[in-house]
């Protein structure tokens, strides 16, 4: 495939932090960021971010999916890049005010170049019938999602992450020009879903419009993690030599 970037996976890595540092040192210069989520409280914010950096991270994502009042968002927000974050995560449902107010704070506590904003939609683990139940009923969850990203274009954030069911239509958005479509829930052929509802494959996602795919348990949990990335960056067209 042409045109895909070298950086174009991110690598969740939550576990355990031996194994988290020992998979960064192998892949981590061939990934735009590593995900942590559990392994930032677990471990301690400045501890683990400095393990995974000195590891060769280019960028640590903490997925911490912020979803409060502004300025409860905004304080937790600030307390985590604090220790050289350079990816964070909130809820689009929290609101436009509650995201912009975490945009405005990171852009002039650390530098509007320095830190990005994530918005999550709808958590690639949520089926059909969860959907309903927690969102207005008779919306799809093309609706939902469309809603939830232009709300985060509004409040300024820098990427919206979705579903690869959805990531094609977001893509064609006009609306939404300019924002970093972020894909979980990708899986290969005949790799094992675990808790992921709306999934779709690394390649159809790169396909459909991703900036970037989160490849998490199909490498983390294989018998060999590296010739597992190695098999997702072909899928996908990556070419490098380890």
């Amino acid at each position: 495939m042409e045109g895909i970037m070298m950086s174009g996976m991110c690598l969740a890595l939550d576990g355990q932090i031996g194994d988290a540092y020992r998979l960064t040192r192998a892949v981590g210069k061939f990934c735009y960021a590593v995900k942590i989520h559990n392994l930032f409280d677990s471990e301690g914010g400045r501890r683990i971010v400095g393990a995974l950096s000195n590891a060769g991270a280019k960028r640590v994502w903490v997925d911490a999916k912020l979803h409060d009042s502004p300025k409860a968002a905004t304080k937790r927000a600030v307390a985590i890049v604090s220790y050289g974050v350079q990816i964070i995560t909130v809820h689009a449902s929290g609101g436009v005010p509650m995201m912009k107010a975490v945009v405005d704070r990171l852009n002039k506590d650390f530098g509007p170049a320095s830190v990005s904003v994530w918005a999550i939609t709808l958590l690639t683990s949520l089926d059909l019938a969860t959907i309903a139940r927690a969102y207005t009923k008779g919306r799809t969850p093309q609706e939902i999602v469309t809603e939830l990203a232009l709300m985060a274009k509004e409040a300024g954030v820098h990427g919206v992450v979705c579903s690869p069911q959805e990531v094609r239509m977001l893509s064609k958005h006009p609306g939404l020009k300019g924002l970093d479509l972020i894909t979980p829930g990708v899986r290969s052929l005949g790799a094992s879903i675990g808790d992921q509802k709306r999934i779709g494959t690394p390649k159809q996602a790169i396909r459909d419009g991703a900036d970037f795919i989160v490849v998490g348990s199909q490498v983390t949990e294989a018998e060999d993690p590296v010739t597992a990335f190695n098999a997702v960056a072909a899928e996908i067209g990556m070419d490098f030599k380890q």
